[in-house]
């Protein structure tokens, strides 16, 4: 074994990514981008993954390289969510590397086995597996983001398939040197892939319309019988919509309210999904100098599944984060749908 040529391609491939680790974590603290913050995570147990291997040690170096897979697929799941090309029952597969690493480690401890293979190898092979998966996952939402999602859905499946190699070559001594070093190359491309991917425009801003906004920041309790004026009249405007009547202007991001489980929909529980996804979105249209416009055609619907009170505190606190980022809140309401009691109780805290 030439232990230069090794050391080097270990020194590249914890350079890399660890660069990899502090680009994605300023995306996630300048855009709270929610991908961001895994994928960075990942690369920084990979780094570790390279640490342990240098030091020998493989029980960290299994759990590392589990973490590596699991946040790499969390991070692409989260995505594929927000992008609305996948549930978010998808994530829960993501702790299956973790899993899969603990049992071999609590084997090896209890000494019920000290094979390397059960150990380290499995466990390795399995979250190259996953690797591979994120990829696939990646390849399909090229739709959306074009070539980036093909070159870094690429990479990664040719990482991964390149990482289940390990178990069966790491202890060939030829082999190691040149193993580390196309590590080291693909761990460079996916890195510079990903981070080019993470700083565009698809991934952390959105569009900023074409004209001004023809409404000032502030929020607006409107009947049904508006509502069709409202769309004609943002109709041009990127509004972020979640709602129940799906017939709504090209230019609008909706997100479909329904308990039905569809892929682009959000279960009517899920309030603090709404409220992060609107949050976002007043951040980033912010960032582009315009005041983002977020619309519920349904607070109705939402009240039938969370109860008046959880709507009411709901509701509060987007009327909050619109005045704290000057942006507009629509809400058509339906006032015979409610009581007297309740609707004054809605419109004093909200107007």
């Amino acid at each position: 074994m030439n232990p230069t040529l090794l050391l080097l391609g270990q020194s590249f491939s914890l350079a890399a990514k660890l660069t990899g680790f502090v680009f994605l974590a300023y995306v996630y603290w300048k855009y709270q981008r929610k991908p961001a913050l895994f994928w960075s995570i990942s690369w920084l147990s990979a780094a570790f993954s390279i640490i342990s291997d240098i030091t020998e040690n493989l029980y960290i170096l299994t759990l590392s390289e589990a973490f590596w897979a699991a946040f790499l697929f969390h991070g692409v799941a989260v995505l594929l969510e927000e992008e609305k090309f996948s549930s978010k029952h998808i994530k829960v597969f993501s702790v299956a590397p973790v899993v899969i690493a603990t049992y071999g480690i609590i084997l090896g401890l209890l000494e019920y086995s000290s094979d390397w293979f059960v150990i380290l190898g499995l466990p390795y092979a399995s979250s190259a597996l996953f690797m591979v998966l994120s990829g696939f996952l990646m390849l399909s939402i090229r739709r959306t983001y074009n070539h980036r999602a093909l070159y870094l859905g690429s990479i990664l499946v040719i990482n991964g398939i390149h990482e289940m190699d390990y178990p069966i070559l790491r202890l060939v001594d030829w082999f190691a040197p040149i193993g580390f070093t196309l590590g080291a190359i693909f761990a460079i491309l996916s890195v510079y892939i990903m981070i080019n991917f993470a700083f565009t425009e698809e991934f952390i801003k959105i569009e900023k319309p074409p004209r001004e906004i023809p409404l000032k920041p502030r929020l607006m309790i409107i009947p049904p019988s508006e509502y069709p004026k409202i769309k004609e009249e943002l109709k041009d405007i990127p509004v972020l919509a979640f709602v129940r009547d799906l017939d709504t202007p090209k230019t609008w991001r909706k997100f479909f309210v329904s308990a039905a489980v569809e892929h682009g929909s959000i279960f009517p529980t899920d309030l603090p999904k709404i409220t992060e996804i609107t949050i976002r979105y007043f951040r980033e249209a912010r960032e582009k100098n315009f005041e983002g416009v977020a619309l519920i055609d349904c607070p109705e619907y939402l009240r039938t599944y969370n109860g008046f009170d959880a709507i009411v505190k709901f509701l509060a606190s987007l009327k909050d984060y619109t005045l704290l980022y000057q942006a507009v809140l629509i809400l058509v309401i339906d006032e015979k749908a409610w009581d007297e009691r309740e609707l004054t109780l809605l419109k004093r805290l909200l107007t």
